[in-house]
């Protein structure tokens, strides 16, 4: 179905892109990266909002745009996501394509993708799963919005099961569990992970301040973000020159409750909560700081922990099975919601100079393994067309 340039066409679906003022995700970022170094072998349409095309145009410059109407943006998040699906459903219908690539299992990538191939059988459909909802019980922040995301999680995987030719994962563990807890069909699943711009990360020329350390994610509860005030409240009992930057998007409301959190504990002065920060000043802070704090509850990658590794920095953080297989056992981590414990990896990791330099140059060495020029050669595999 190549076009007139004679290249395959491929509709790569961003649809579910979080607001640019908010960060976006390891996935969103894995995605520009890959079609970055391969979108030249194809004709590529990406449908994606307003923000993502802001975000998504700077790195992926050989591509057709199709932005959703601002006016799909009102009402709360499942809303937006459900006018969103509905209108790119619409507009995949008037197009023909050899290969839809839906970017993650968010519902707005995957139910528009899924109705195009049932009419469009040929068509090969490329869906994405970077990690699985844990257990609403478990999983921080409101209970009701965390049930909802796993029933709408199971909605995606149970169409994604059913007519999906191939599936990516960023792991082996996402694999294990989705062929064993969801039945599927392991003979479709590739695994193929992230990787890191090691050259970026090596060029950005700064020194380290003693004590700093830093966290970046996206302020949401499963980043661990509320776990934070109580951790850090015993690192500056020990040290008490330490000093926390906090980088990320996120709501007024939740900045505020953070902010709070700390000003109770009394230690607001050794925290500076920086909001949302564009990728060269959030990088020179995350490098010239001492250890990266990462109390995230779920990853299927964990490209946050990549990019300290690239710089130089040793992370603590809680103790996810995926970090062994994907780290090599070099992140320190504490046992799940043992604050006290966490606290004391990173005062311990500050006071010994020795062992800060033996990890950041263990973790700069481990995380060469991982780049992106060899993981999007074999993407260009998995999508399997060629102009040649």
């Amino acid at each position: 179905m190549a076009n007139k340039s004679g290249k395959p066409k491929i509709a790569i679906l961003i649809n579910s892109f979080w607001n640019a003022g908010a960060g976006i995700s390891g996935g969103d970022q894995r995605v520009m990266q890959i079609f970055q170094r391969i979108g030249k072998d194809f004709s590529l349409d990406i449908y994606t909002s307003k923000d993502g095309f802001a975000v998504i145009k700077k790195e992926v410059c050989e591509a057709n745009f199709i932005i959703s109407p601002e006016n799909l943006e009102t009402g709360n998040i499942l809303f937006r996501y459900r006018k969103r699906a509905n209108w790119l459903i619409k507009k995949l219908a008037e197009k023909k394509y050899d290969v839809i690539y839906s970017s993650s299992d968010f519902f707005p990538d995957v139910l528009p993708a899924y109705q195009y191939k049932k009419k469009n059988l040929k068509t090969k459909w490329i869906s994405c799963i970077f990690h699985i909802y844990p257990n609403w019980r478990q999983r921080p922040g409101n209970k009701i919005v965390s049930i909802i995301g796993s029933k709408i999680q199971d909605f995606s995987f149970a169409r994604i099961n059913r007519l999906a030719d191939k599936i990516i994962n960023l792991n082996y563990q996402v694999q294990d569990e989705l062929t064993g807890k969801y039945h599927f069909d392991k003979k479709k699943i590739v695994v193929n992970p992230c990787g890191i711009d090691l050259e970026y990360f090596k060029n950005i020329k700064v020194k380290k301040t003693a004590n700093q350390c830093c966290f970046i994610a996206r302020l949401v509860p499963s980043k661990g973000i509320f776990e934070l005030p109580e951790i850090w409240s015993e690192v500056v009992k020990k040290v008490p020159t330490a000093k926390l930057k906090i980088i990320g998007g996120g709501s007024d409301e939740i900045k505020s409750k953070l902010q709070a959190s700390f000003d109770i504990l009394g230690i607001s002065k050794s925290v500076e909560i920086m909001g949302f920060l564009e990728n060269d000043e959030a990088y020179k802070i995350l490098k010239s700081s001492e250890v990266f704090i990462f109390p995230s509850h779920e990853e299927g990658f964990g490209i946050a922990v990549a990019e300290a590794f690239a710089s130089g920095v040793p992370v603590v953080a809680w103790d996810l099975p995926v970090y062994k297989e994907v780290f090599d056992h070099l992140v320190e981590t504490a046992s799940i919601g043992n604050k006290k414990s966490f606290a004391e990896k990173i005062s311990s990791l500050l006071k010994n100079r020795k062992k800060l330099a033996e990890l950041a140059s263990q973790g700069e060495n481990m995380i060469r393994k991982y780049s992106w020029d060899e993981i999007a050669k074999e993407e260009s595999k998995i999508i399997g067309l060629t102009t040649k």
